[in-house]
């Protein structure tokens, strides 16, 4: 039998259906202080989130990252129910390891642009030295890295290109048929 109080504690059903607590919360109809806790927490929990859901796509349980941490899974159930500030340089190694996950750990200031771009830049040209010289010693591998370079020097060109559309007072830019005839022909 429901009493009139349990009648009045049950929430009206809307019909809604959300495809996320966030985009719940992100509604008018949620008080700011609510939201607030909500996007608190989610930054208090981040780092948290982002090592259980690489254990889970790597199709690993707790039970075995407990095993592989040397602890109990209801260490790792807490562990993946705490908050960043809880975890250790020490975990987080061990579920990227666990996980073959890469991470990466950054001092110092923020790059700006300009800097970030170079970056980023002398990096792809040392994937790119590492692609050619992989060429070097496989020779299945040499057509298709040959067709990846030219399909990444068009990529380049055509980024290029559009980002400079978007300068002030930007004049077309065409990627010249010219450059793009010389790479094919010298692939040969």
């Amino acid at each position: 039998m429901t009493t009139e109080l349990q009648k009045k504690d049950k929430p009206a059903l809307t019909g809604r259906r959300y495809a996320s607590v966030k985009e719940l919360v992100s509604r008018d109809s949620i008080p700011a202080e609510v939201r607030d806790e909500f996007y608190a927490l989610r930054r208090a929990t981040g780092l948290v989130e982002r090592l259980a859901t690489a254990r889970q796509r790597a199709g690993i349980t707790q039970k075995q990252m407990a095993a592989f941490l040397g602890v109990t899974q209801g260490a790792v159930s807490k562990l993946e129910a705490g908050r960043d500030s809880e975890l250790t340089v020490h975990e987080i190694f061990a579920y990227a390891k666990a996980t073959k996950e890469r991470i990466g750990i950054w001092f110092g200031k923020p790059l700006n642009h300009v800097e970030s771009v170079k970056n980023h830049a002398f990096a792809i040209r040392d994937h790119f030295s590492a692609l050619a010289e992989l060429a070097h010693r496989d020779d299945e591998l040499h057509s298709a890295i040959q067709d990846f370079f030219g399909e990444a020097f068009f990529n380049i060109l055509s980024i290029l290109a559009e980002c400079h559309q978007e300068m002030p007072n930007a004049q077309e830019v065409e990627l010249s048929v010219e450059i793009t005839d010389f790479y094919k022909a010298d692939r040969g």
